[in-house]
């Protein structure tokens, strides 16, 4: 199996040894000269959280986007200059990497805190989630937002727009998008026919499997934007008019299976998406490597549970 390699992130000369963390910030509004942090999330080796009380009133459009009240946050936040200090306590003495989607916002409200207080921050080399995924899929059709990228390539989530929400699901995010960017420097060059593959039959109702035949077409619009030269061969997508669920015998199942193993073997590579395996896709993968072709898998890609709903879903 081909390995997925480093990424080169949007930034001279990244150090990937340093610690990688992911930062958020909801603030009063967008100005960093003006406005205020109003609550921190900070995810990685040492994780914080912590709304910051003092920030004064947001905006109406800042208000509308994370929720966080005056009181809220006058009720149970941290004074300024104690959440400033317990955020640099986290990051730790540095050089530090900071993942965070659109971090040119964050950054400005944190240089902006950093000179309010006084304080000096540690090296800080500044990772941007958006203009990476921007970066490796320029198609403008496909939503590069924090909810949208989390549906397309199946990060499950809860509810958005807070602080700790935002910098974990950014965290999850940056490997999938390095193993994108690998994929590209490995195959874009290449007029290949790739096959796609990812879990389909779940628990083996029809709303897992449906679940996925969808999710599917969203990965598979992804990898197009990716790999703009590539074919893809996306079995989930070609065997959707079959229902397996309806069929406890099997034959439908083993009837695209067959279908599956004789696309695969007119495929130059094979692309597993998610970091669990399927009994489907560990079949795909023992074709592959008995027919010497290339192999590939990407994370990502969350199992879907009927009784938790969908939350990526709701995530456009």
């Amino acid at each position: 199996m081909s390995p997925i390699g480093t990424h080169h992130e949007p930034m001279a000369n990244p150090n990937v040894s340093l610690p990688l963390f992911a930062l958020d910030f909801e603030t009063t509004g967008l100005n960093p000269h003006f406005d205020r942090v109003l609550e921190v999330g900070l995810a990685g080796p040492r994780p914080f959280h912590a709304l910051v009380s003092g920030a004064g009133p947001s905006s109406p459009g800042a208000l509308a986007t994370h929720g966080i009240t005056e009181g809220e946050a006058q009720h149970s936040g941290l004074q300024s200059a104690e959440a400033f200090l317990a955020t640099l306590d986290a990051l730790g003495a540095g050089p530090v990497r900071i993942a965070s989607h659109n971090a040119a916002f964050e950054r400005g409200f944190m240089e902006a805190w950093a000179g309010r207080l006084g304080q000096a921050l540690p090296e800080i080399e500044w990772v941007c989630t958006l203009d990476f995924a921007r970066g490796l899929c320029p198609d403008p059709s496909i939503s590069k937002n924090l909810k949208a990228l989390a549906r397309r390539l199946g990060l499950r989530h809860g509810a958005l727009h807070r602080a700790m929400a935002d910098a974990a699901l950014t965290l999850r995010l940056h490997p999938v998008l390095q193993a994108w960017e690998t994929l590209r420097a490995e195959l874009d060059q290449t007029d290949a026919l790739i096959y796609l593959a990812g879990p389909l039959r779940g628990d083996g109702s029809h709303d897992c499997i449906r679940h996925n035949q969808v999710q599917m077409m969203l990965q598979a619009q992804w990898a197009q934007g990716v790999l703009a030269r590539a074919t893809l061969c996306v079995p989930h997508c070609n065997f959707a008019f079959l229902d397996e669920s309806r069929d406890p015998a099997g034959r439908v199942r083993e009837l695209a299976l067959r279908g599956c193993e004789k696309m695969l073997s007119r495929s130059d590579f094979l692309i597993l998406c998610g970091g669990v395996l399927s009994p489907g896709m560990i079949r795909e993968r023992e074709v592959a490597v008995r027919l010497g072709i290339p192999v590939f898998q990407v994370p990502g890609w969350d199992a879907f549970t009927p009784a938790a709903g969908d939350q990526a879903d709701g995530a456009a």
